[in-house]
């Protein structure tokens, strides 16, 4: 029987938040697979906390349920201090990061607790690494961050790609599809909120990673650019490159493992399926209408204030509905290049074009709230098995992407009940 002095396994911060309560059903469902998981909610709001907690048992069927509800509010230090004592892992659904993410961060490392959270904030992401990965790796705390759609299934794609490659690779391509039901799909507003800030503030990244990458990467073999509106062969529609934040987190993946593993870097580029034409205008138009508003305080408010009228109704305050969840899915094709032979250093580069071609797939649910509770909640669960192995599999401490912290532990067997699924489509010629 656990005392009241012991720590939770998990923590789930921003319960009241509609990607927070996606998390805890996700929670309560896995403490009845897993006798031995535990976890408790935490918010400002002690009501509407019991009220999640209502709600989700409720989805799960259950009539007796309890958990450990935790008081916390980001603008109180000792209230955060003492949540972040609770837990073994933090799950962190409170955004925007760039606002209220650094303070939770530094209390985990403080209270020598792990963290986890679902930003996709390159800015708050990479400047967490700049501040905070010495200090984490001398507490011996794992901070892994960008646990959620944003970037999950590019890290542990890219990874899984890597590994049924054969020989060396050049490049992947990500190409993402969100398929809706006939209900439509829709996003939450916290979502939008982010994104307005992260375009509001992308001038302060420059200064962040010149920190950061301070070493250079070797050549690439050959160079891959990023297109901008294409016709994809590999998901038979128009592409645009992907806003959100995989590829900057898979440039952080592919730096370290470069600078503490000597492995070979791989050019990334991510792109988002529009399928037609038409779609590809209407897309790209709101972009650049959004682009344009958010670099200015005046247009700013406009696009915080009336998030429907600027997404075409795609962000709302209320968010999607539970069957415009049940009937969406997604599916993310990465397609890699490279060669079968593998040269002798990372430094030796190969003289001829890139002739081999792996082609990968890793679909899923509903990606803004059903996968992604399942992603963060596997990302806390796989850290707490690692903790206990002697030799863990998460490569340091510190402060780490998804894709350097995951891709030689169990979490993709973890993700498949999720119905989440790695899978090769096609591999290169000749390699058997």
């Amino acid at each position: 029987m656990m005392g009241p002095t012991e720590r939770k396994a998990v923590v789930i911060f921003g319960a009241t938040g509609f990607t927070g309560e996606w998390v805890v059903r996700a929670a309560i469902k896995k403490q009845q697979q897993e006798s031995n998981f535990t976890f408790a909610i935490a918010g400002r709001s002690i009501p509407k906390l019991k009220d999640v907690l209502n709600r989700a048992k409720k989805i799960n069927g259950l009539e007796e349920f309890d958990v450990e509800i935790i008081q916390a509010d980001v603008k109180d230090e000792e209230s955060i201090r003492k949540m972040c004592q609770r837990g073994t892992v933090l799950i962190n659904c409170v955004g925007p990061y760039r606002f209220y993410g650094e303070q939770i961060v530094k209390a985990c490392i403080e209270a020598n607790t792990h963290y986890v959270d679902i930003s996709g904030e390159p800015h708050f992401l990479e400047s967490m690494q700049v501040k905070y990965d010495e200090l984490a790796k001398s507490r011996g705390v794992y901070i892994v961050s960008a646990c959620g759609f944003d970037s999950i299934p590019s890290e542990l794609g890219i990874a899984f790609v890597k590994k049924e490659f054969p020989g060396d690779l050049n490049s992947v391509e990500t190409y993402l599809t969100i398929l809706p039901g006939p209900e439509g799909a829709a996003c939450h507003y916290t979502t939008w909120e982010s994104a307005v800030h992260g375009v509001a503030g992308a001038h302060e990244l420059g200064p962040v990673r010149k920190q950061l990458y301070k070493t250079r990467l070797p050549r690439a073999d050959h160079k891959v650019d990023q297109k901008n509106l294409h016709f994809s062969e590999e998901v038979g529609g128009y592409s645009i490159p992907f806003p959100g934040a995989d590829r900057s987190v898979a440039r952080r993946t592919e730096y370290y493992e470069f600078l503490e593993q000597k492995k070979r870097p791989v050019q990334v580029v991510s792109y988002f399926n529009v399928g037609s034409l038409v779609n590809a205008a209407k897309v790209m138009f709101v972009g650049a209408v959004f682009m344009l508003f958010a670099k200015f305080e005046a247009t700013r408010k406009l696009l915080l204030n009336y998030p429907g009228f600027f997404s075409a109704g795609v962000f709302t305050h209320e968010g999607p509905t539970d069957k415009q969840i049940a009937g969406t899915r997604f599916e993310m094709k990465l397609v890699g290049h490279g060669y079968l032979e593998k040269t002798h250093s990372v430094d030796e580069v190969h003289s001829d074009l890139p002739t081999q071609t792996i082609v990968a797939q890793v679909t899923g649910p509903e990606p803004g709230y059903a996968a992604t509770s399942a992603f963060v909640l596997e990302s806390a669960f796989t850290i707490l098995q690692e903790v206990e192995q002697p030799r863990p599999k998460i490569p340091r401490h510190g402060v780490l992407t998804p894709g350097y912290a995951f891709q030689n532990t169990n979490i993709y067997q973890r993700l498949a009940p999720y119905g989440i699924k790695f899978e090769v489509l096609a591999r290169p010629a000749n390699s058997d």
